[in-house]
């Protein structure tokens, strides 16, 4: 039977804080691809990363590496894509205002706890601080897993 609203499980909370944690990461990795795609190719072309793919191999075929690294590359860039994209509708899909404002600064903008806290529209304890983020955290949670998000599984 399929549940309409799927109950969450710690690990799903877990592995929503991994995704928030590595979001800027993986938001500056795709613009550096975006921006530097071609130079990447182009170096690999020319230099000695794809000179030899495996260390069974006899002889290197730098062309056809450098199509490989250059397609692993660009699984790469999508599966982030995908993520980054699914984690920011979530974000924005949080009905409480605070809760949204705490989760958008702290993990999509990447403030630090003390700076995404100033971003509120009064001043707050820690304590509500720390609530909106827990319920943030929730809310991002249940619409990644009921999108799938949180079972797909990622191959880069």
């Amino acid at each position: 039977m399929i549940e309409l609203f799927p109950s969450i499980t710690e690990q799903d909370k877990e592995q929503t804080k991994f995704y928030l944690k590595k979001y800027p990461d993986m938001k500056s990795l795709m613009k550096d691809f975006e921006k530097h795609a071609s130079d990447m190719y182009q170096t690999d072309v020319e230099g000695e990363t794809a000179k030899k793919e495996s260390n069974e191999e006899y002889y290197s075929n730098k062309t056809a590496n450098t199509v490989v690294f250059d397609e692993k590359r660009r699984l790469i860039y999508l599966e982030y894509k995908i993520l980054s994209e699914a984690i920011e509708r979530a974000v924005a899909l949080i009905i409480d205002e605070e809760e949204r404002k705490a989760m958008y600064y702290r993990h999509l903008r990447g403030y630090s706890y003390k700076e995404a806290m100033n971003f509120m529209p009064y001043t707050v304890s820690s304590k509500t601080f720390d609530r909106r983020l827990i319920e943030g955290l929730v809310s991002v949670t249940n619409t990644l897993k009921l999108w799938g998000v949180l079972e797909r599984e990622w191959k880069y």
